[in-house]
C-alpha cells in the first residue's frame, strides 16, 4: 500500500513538471514569433518557403514589433531598405604592389586596344524589399557582376586617352547606367545610386612608357599652341608691314614718275627749241649748262674758283 503510494506521488510530482514544462515551451514558442524589425528595415515573412500576404502593405512590416510563426513555419527576413550601401568593385584591377602581372590579374580593353586598370565603388539601395527577399541569395556578387560587365562594355567604347583624363565622369555614369539597367531586368529590387572611379590608371608594366608618350604628346601639343599664337601675331604684323611698304613704294613711284615728267618736259622743250632753231644749238646748250651749274652750286656751303694755270689747291678747313 506504501509503495502505491509513493509510486502515486512520483508520478504526480513528474506530471506536474511535464505540465510545466509543456506550458514553457508553449509560451515560448509563442514569443518566439515575436520580433522587433529595427528602424532601417523592413520585415517579409515567408511561410513554408511561400510568401505571405497579397498586397504590399501586408507582404512588409515596417519598423515596429511584429508577430510570426516559429521558424519551422514563417522565415523571417530582414531588409535594410533605410541604408545606402556600399562596395568595391575590383574586378578589371591588377594591384601594383603585388606580384601579380596584369596579364594574369585584372583589366578592360578599350576602343583603340590599349588596356587599363580600373577598380570602383557602388553605392546601392534596396528600393523593392519584396523581390529582394524573395529572389536574392548573394547581392554582392549579383552587382559585382553587373558593374564588371558595364565597365568591360563601356570601356571598349572609348579611346584609352579620354578613359585616362577627361572621359572619367562619362565613363563613369555610362557604367552606373548600363549596370542598374542590368539589375532591374533580373528584378533583384536593387539600384545602384552611384558608381565613383577609385583608380583609373596604365598597367604598372607600360606605365612609364605611357606617361612618356603623354608627356611627349603634351609638349607637342604645347608647341603646336604656341607656333599658332606666333602665327596669329606674326602674320598681321608683316601684313601691316607689307602694306607700309607697298604705300611707300607707291609714293616713291608717284614721285619719281613726276620727276621722269618734269624730266621728259624739259627735253621736249628743248628738243623743240633745237628743231626750231638748228643755228642756235651751242646758245642753247650753254644756257643749259649755266643752269645746271648754278643749281649745283647752290647746293655748295663753299666754291672755290681756280685760276687758268694754277696747279695747286689749298681750301681751309
Amino acid at each position: 500500500m506504501k509503495q502505491k503510494t509513493l509510486f502515486a506521488d512520483v508520478l504526480e510530482t513528474v506530471t506536474k513538471y511535464f505540465l510545466i514544462l509543456v506550458a514553457l515551451v508553449v509560451v515560448g514558442i509563442f514569443f518566439s514569433g515575436l520580433r522587433v524589425v529595427q528602424s532601417g528595415n523592413v520585415a517579409v515573412v515567408l511561410r513554408f518557403g511561400k510568401l505571405v500576404g497579397n498586397s504590399y502593405e501586408e507582404q512588409v512590416h515596417e519598423p515596429g514589433l511584429m508577430f510570426a510563426f516559429p521558424y519551422i513555419i514563417d522565415e523571417v527576413i530582414m531588409v535594410p531598405t533605410g541604408n545606402v550601401m556600399e562596395q568595391s568593385i575590383t574586378t578589371h584591377y591588377t594591384d601594383p604592389s603585388k606580384t601579380t602581372s596584369t596579364s594574369n590579374g585584372g583589366y578592360v580593353i578599350t576602343g583603340d586596344q590599349n588596356i587599363a586598370v580600373i577598380s570602383a565603388s557602388v553605392k546601392y539601395v534596396v528600393s523593392d524589399p519584396v523581390a529582394y527577399a524573395l529572389y536574392v541569395q548573394d547581392i554582392s556578387s549579383m552587382i559585382n557582376n553587373a558593374v564588371s560587365a558595364a565597365m568591360l562594355s563601356e570601356a571598349a567604347r572609348m579611346d584609352v586617352d579620354q578613359l585616362l583624363t577627361n572621359g572619367k565622369d562619362n565613363y563613369g555614369q555610362a557604367v552606373l547606367t548600363r549596370a542598374d539597367e542590368k539589375l532591374a531586368q533580373l528584378g533583384v529590387g536593387v539600384s545602384l545610386t552611384a558608381v565613383e572611379l577609385t583608380n583609373v590608371a596604365m598597367p604598372e608594366e607600360v606605365r612609364d612608357v605611357y606617361e612618356a608618350v603623354n608627356s611627349a604628346t603634351v609638349q607637342a601639343t604645347t608647341i603646336k599652341e604656341r607656333a599658332a599664337q606666333y602665327s596669329q601675331n606674326i602674320i598681321p604684323a608683316a601684313q601691316a608691314e607689307a602694306t607700309s611698304l607697298i604705300a611707300a613704294a607707291n609714293a616713291n613711284h608717284a614721285i619719281q614718275v613726276a620727276a621722269a615728267n618734269t624730266d621728259l618736259a624739259e627735253f621736249y622743250g628743248v628738243k623743240a627749241e633745237f628743231e626750231e632753231s638748228p643755228e642756235s644749238s651751242e646758245v642753247v646748250k650753254a644756257r643749259i649748262y649755266a643752269a645746271r651749274a648754278v643749281a649745283f652750286m647752290e647746293k655748295l656751303k663753299k666754291v672755290y674758283v681756280v685760276q687758268d694755270g694754277d696747279s695747286k689747291i689749298f681750301i681751309d678747313p
